[in-house]
C-alpha cells in the first residue's frame, strides 16, 4: 500500500472500504524527490505528506482559473497570489521546474445569463435612449418582478410602492436586517447576505425611480436599475439568442479575462505556462465525453445530455468523492454544481448524484455540435479534458479555492479517472492544494453575493492596498486556512513591511562606512545561520509562510540590537542579501530574480531626479540642525552653509519651472538666511531647529521624501511609505484626541462653575425651584407646597445639598472676580 493511500486511511479510514481491484487505486510516483524532506498538505489525504514529483525536479500543476463574467475582487486575489506563492517558492527555492497550467472557464451558466442579460439590455438602451415614462413603468413593473421572485416572504398582496419599499422590507425582514437568520436557531450565513444583497438591490431602484428624473442622466438611471431589468428582459427574451450566436457571450468573457489578467499583474502574480479556453476546446470536450461513455461510465438522456455514472465508476473499483466524502450526498452542493440553467427534470438521471458531462442547449444557449446533438460541455468537464490534453494522464499539482473541493474537483478527478481507465487505476491528480477562502463578516467573499471589494478598486481607488501589502497579509496567515481581515492583521502586515523597509535603509547605508571583514569571523553569522535552517524547515513544512516571516523579523531584530561598530560589511551584505533572496521569492519586490545581488526592495529609494536636491538639502539641514542643538548658530555660520548651496540659482532663462524638489531646496535656503536678517528677533537656535523640522515634516513629506533625524548619524533619506503615513495618522489622532479630551474637560469644568452662579439661599426658590412654600433663614426650605411641613430628615438632606451649592458659589464668585481684576 502506497504512503497516499495509508495516509487517506488513516485519516479517514469510516471513508476507505477494500477495493475490488489487483492493484490499489494510488500508486506512489516512481523516481527520486527533489527535495526529500518537503512536505505538502495534500487535500486528498487531509494529511501532510512527502512531496514526490512523478518526475524528478519537474512538476506539472494545473490550476483552475476564473470564471469570466465580473471584475477579479479581494477573494480572488486571495486564492491567486497565494498559489503563484507557493509556485515561487517550488520554483525559485526548491529549483523545481514547473509547468503551470490554468484554464479560462469562458462558458458556464452564470457567463450565458450574465452575457445573454447584457445583450439584452444594451439593446433595451440603444431602444430608449431617454428615460420617458414608458420606460419609467417598465422599471416598475420589472421591480415587482424582481421583489416577488427573491423577496419571498414579500407576497403578491403587499401594497408595495417605492415610497412605502422601507417600511415593507423593515416588517418582512427586520430581523434578518438586525443580524438574524432566516430560520430560528441556525446562524446567519450567505442565505442571509443574499437577501441582504437582493434588499439592496431592490432599494437602488426604488431610489431611482423615486427621484426627480431630471437629477438622473439615462446612464446613471440605467445603472441603479440594472439587475431587475436584466432579469425580466432576459425571462421574456432570453430564448431567441441563437446557440451559435458566440459574440454575444465573448464579447463579456474577453473583456473581463483582460480585465482579470491586468489585476493580475498589478498583485505581480506570474502568467501561467498554458492557457486554456473552454471555448477553444469543445470538441476535444466533446471527444472526451465519448470515450467516458464508451467505457461504460456515462450514459445519454432522453433530452441529449449525458450524465457520468457515479455507480458504474464505483462498481468499476473507483472510490467517489475522496477530497470531501461526507458532502457527496448534499443536494445543494449538488445542485451549485450543476448549475442555475442545469437540467431540472432529476428522473432523467439514474441516480440523483449523477453530474452532467455534456449539457443539451436550451434555446438561447451557446451550442456545439456533437454526436448527441447540439451541447455544451459541463462545467466539471472542462478541467479534466483540458488539464488532461496539457498534462496527459497524470499530474503532481491541481490547485484551486476550497469551495471547488467538492463538486467541482471530485467530480473531475471522477471523470478523468473515468477516461483513463485501463486497469492500472492510476489517480489523475497526486496532489490537491485548496487555498483558504478570504471572509467578510462571517461570509465568504463572493460575485453571486455582491460582498465584495474589487482588486482594480482597492489598489487604483480606495488605495487600501498595494500588491505587496495584500501578499504580506496572506503571507502571514496559513496558505489553506481562512482569513478574515482585521485592523490587528493589517497593523501587523503594516509593521512588518515598515520593519524590512527600515532593515534595507540601515544594512545599505551601513555596507557604506562599516569596517572590513574581521578574520575572527562574524557576530551575525551564527544568527544568519540560524535564520536560514528555520526558513528553510518552515517552507519544507508544507509551504509555513507565517513561521519564515516571523523569523525575517528575529533576525531583523537581531540584526537591530547588535552594536553597529561591531558590525562588519559582510555582516550588513550577507544579512541583507538573506532578506532581500526571500522578499524577492515571496513575489514581494516585483520581478526582481531571487539571485539578485542588489540588497533591498523597490520603494527605498527616492526619485532619481530628486536625488541631486534632497541630498545637498539635506546635508545643509543636517550641518544647519547640528549646530543648532549645539547652540552654536550665528549669522554669519548661516551664511556660511547657505552660500555654497546650489538652491538659490536663478530659474533657467527658458522659464521652464524648476522641479518641486529643486523649489524645496531654494526655499528652505532661503527661508534659513532670512532669519538671519536684523529684522528677525528671538533665539536663532530655535528659530534654526524650527526650518528644520517644517522642511522635514511638511516641505519635503509633500512629496513623499521623509529625512529620517539620527543620533550621531546624517539624516536617512527615504520614501515615505504606508508605514510612515500610519504612524503619522496615529500621532495626529492621539493628538486630536487628547486635544477634545482636554476641551471636553474644559466645558464640563465651565459648566460646573456655572451650577454654582446661583446664590444658595435662592436655589429653593421660584423659578429655580416651585416646590417649597416656606424656608429659613438661609433659604433652606421647611414647608412644601403639596404636603406640609418637612420631616427632620428631609430638612438634612437639603441642608447637604445647600451646603454644596455655597461651596460651588463661593468658587464660582473668586473665579469671576479674580477674571474681572485680571481684565481691569
Amino acid at each position: 500500500m502506497s504512503y497516499l493511500r495509508r495516509a487517506f486511511c488513516t485519516s479517514a479510514s469510516k471513508y476507505c472500504k477494500p477495493l475490488k481491484m489487483s492493484q490499489p487505486p494510488w500508486s506512489q510516483p516512481t523516481g527520486s524527490t527533489h527535495q526529500p524532506q518537503l512536505k505538502i498538505y495534500n487535500s486528498l489525504t487531509r494529511s501532510k505528506v512527502p512531496f514526490v514529483p512523478l518526475q524528478p525536479e519537474h512538476i506539472t500543476w494545473y490550476a483552475c482559473g476564473p470564471t469570466v463574467y465580473d471584475d477579479a475582487h479581494l477573494g480572488h486575489a486571495r486564492n491567486y497570489v497565494t498559489t503563484d506563492i507557493i509556485r515561487r517558492i517550488l520554483r525559485d527555492y526548491f529549483h523545481f521546474k514547473v509547468r503551470f497550467v490554468m484554464n479560462i472557464t469562458d462558458v458556464d451558466d452564470k457567463i450565458i445569463l450574465r452575457g445573454r442579460q447584457r445583450h439584452l439590455y444594451e439593446e433595451y438602451k440603444k431602444n430608449h435612449r431617454y428615460i420617458d415614462e414608458r420606460v419609467r413603468q417598465d422599471v416598475r413593473q420589472a421591480w415587482h418582478y424582481y421583489i416577488q421572485k427573491n423577496l419571498k416572504r414579500i407576497g403578491p398582496k403587499t401594497l408595495l410602492t417605492p415610497e412605502t419599499f422601507d417600511g415593507v422590507v423593515g416588517h418582512f425582514y427586520g430581523d434578518v436586517l438586525a443580524g438574524g437568520s432566516l430560520e430560528p436557531g441556525t446562524k446567519p450565513g450567505d442565505k442571509e447576505a443574499k437577501v441582504k444583497m437582493h434588499i439592496n438591490t431592490a432599494r437602488s431602484t426604488a431610489k431611482a425611480l423615486l427621484q426627480d428624473p431630471k437629477m438622473l442622466t439615462p446612464h446613471e438611471f440605467y445603472n441603479r436599475v440594472n439587475d431587475p431589468m436584466c432579469l425580466v428582459l432576459d425571462d421574456q427574451f432570453g430564448k431567441s439568442i441563437q446557440g451559435d450566436d458566440y459574440a454575444v457571450f465573448t464579447k463579456l468573457t474577453k473583456e473581463y479575462e483582460n480585465r482579470f489578467f491586468q489585476d493580475m499583474h498589478d498583485l505581480n502574480v506570474l502568467d501561467p505556462d498554458d492557457l486554456v479556453r473552454v471555448t477553444e476546446n469543445g470538441k476535444e470536450i466533446a471527444e472526451f465525453v465519448k470515450k467516458i461513455a464508451d467505457n461504460n461510465m456515462a450514459y445519454r438522456t432522453s433530452d441529449g445530455s449525458v450524465y457520468f455514472d457515479i455507480k458504474a465508476f464505483e462498481a468499476a473499483g473507483y472510490p467517489y468523492a475522496r477530497l470531501e466524502p461526507w458532502n457527496r450526498n448534499d443536494k445543494e452542493l449538488q445542485a451549485d454544481g450543476e448549475g442555475a440553467l442545469s437540467q431540472k427534470d432529476e428522473r432523467v438521471k439514474r441516480s440523483e448524484a449523477d453530474f452532467a458531462l455534456w449539457k443539451a442547449s436550451k434555446p438561447g444557449e451557446p451550442s456545439w455540435d456533437s454526436q448527441w446533438g447540439p451541447g455544451r460541455p459541463g462545467w466539471h468537464i472542462e478541467c479534466s479534458a483540458m488539464a488532461s490534453g496539457k498534462l496527459g494522464r497524470q499530474m503532481d499539482i491541481h490547485s484551486g479555492g476550497i469551495d471547488l473541493a467538492f463538486p467541482h474537483h471530485d467530480n473531475e478527478l471522477a471523470q478523468s479517472e473515468a477516461f483513463w481507465a485501463d486497469g492500472s487505476h492510476r489517480q489523475w491528480v497526486n496532489y490537491f492544494l485548496h487555498m483558504g477562502h478570504l471572509s467578510i463578516q462571517g461570509s465568504k467573499m463572493s460575485k453571486s453575493l455582491k460582498n465584495f471589494t474589487t482588486i482594480r478598486e482597492a489598489i487604483h481607488v480606495r488605495k487600501e492596498w498595494t500588491a505587496r501589502s495584500l501578499r504580506i497579509i496572506f503571507l502571514l496567515g496559513t496558505w489553506r486556512d481562512g482569513i478574515e481581515i482585521t485592523d490587528d492583521m493589517v497593523v501587523e502586515g503594516r509593521n512588518w513591511e515598515d520593519r524590512v523597509d527600515n532593515f534595507f535603509l540601515n544594512a545599505v547605508e551601513n555596507i557604506k562606512t562599516a569596517k572590513a571583514t574581521n578574520d575572527h569571523g562574524s557576530i551575525m553569522s551564527s544568527a544568519l545561520a540560524d535564520a536560514e535552517e528555520k526558513v528553510r524547515d518552515a517552507l519544507l513544512d508544507s509551504f509555513n509562510t507565517p513561521l519564515a516571516m516571523s523569523t525575517i523579523s528575529a533576525l531583523i531584530n537581531a540584526y537591530n540590537s547588535a552594536k553597529k561598530s561591531d558590525l562588519t560589511a559582510d555582516d550588513h551584505r550577507n544579512t541583507g542579501r538573506f532578506v532581500t533572496r526571500l522578499v524577492n521569492i515571496f513575489g514581494l519586490n516585483g520581478s526582481e530574480p531571487a539571485d539578485t545581488e542588489t540588497i533591498g526592495w523597490k520603494g527605498i529609494d527616492i526619485p532619481e531626479a530628486a536625488k541631486e536636491y534632497v541630498y545637498t538639502l539635506a546635508t545643509m539641514r543636517d550641518e544647519l540642525r547640528q549646530a543648532a542643538i549645539a547652540k552654536s548658530i550665528t549669522p554669519e555660520k548661516v551664511q556660511q552653509i547657505v552660500s555654497t548651496s546650489p538652491g538659490l540659482e536663478e530659474p533657467p532663462p527658458s522659464g521652464r519651472p524648476r522641479p518641486s524638489y529643486a523649489r524645496a531646496l531654494s526655499q528652505f535656503s532661503k527661508n534659513a538666511l532670512e532669519v538671519t536678517a536684523p529684522a528677525e528677533s528671538g533665539d536663532l537656535n530655535k528659530q534654526i531647529l524650527a526650518l528644520c523640522d517644517r522642511v522635514r515634516d511638511v516641505d519635503l513629506w509633500q512629496l513623499d521624501i521623509y529625512l529620517e533625524d539620527r543620533e550621531n548619524a546624517p539624516a536617512l533619506v527615504r520614501p515615505v511609505t504606508e508605514g510612515l503615513r500610519a504612524v503619522r495618522r496615529e500621532r495626529e489622532e492621539k493628538a486630536l484626541a487628547k486635544e477634545e479630551a482636554k476641551k471636553k474637560r474644559e466645558q464640563e469644568a465651565l459648566e460646573k462653575l456655572q451650577k454654582g452662579k446661583i446664590s444658595p439661599t435662592e436655589m429653593f426658590k421660584p423659578p429655580h425651584s416651585n416646590e417649597y412654600s416656606a424656608w429659613d433663614q438661609d433659604g433652606v426650605p421647611t414647608v412644601a407646597k403639596e404636603s406640609g411641613a418637612l420631616s427632620a430628615n428631609r430638612i438634612k438632606k437639603l441642608k447637604k445639598e445647600w451646603d454644596a451649592q455655597r461651596k460651588a458659589h463661593e468658587k464660582y464668585l473668586a473665579v469671576t472676580q479674580n477674571g474681572s481684576a485680571s481684565q481691569s
